[in-house]
């Protein structure tokens, strides 16, 4: 992946987490629960595309 394109992604990653790790425990569980269904669901997606 060119430099150019990595950084902005590795930049917002970095601000991303930072942002998760900041603020109430409960905006904290809404997020990660959020993370967690995305990832399910495009875990879903591409399990049902590859069969």
């Amino acid at each position: 992946m060119p430099l150019l394109v990595l950084l902005p992604v590795v930049a917002g990653g970095v601000g991303f987490g930072a942002g998760v790790w900041t603020g109430s425990g409960a905006g904290k569980l809404v997020k990660w629960g959020v993370i967690g269904g995305g990832a399910y669901l495009a875990y879903r997606v591409a399990k049902e595309v590859s069969a």
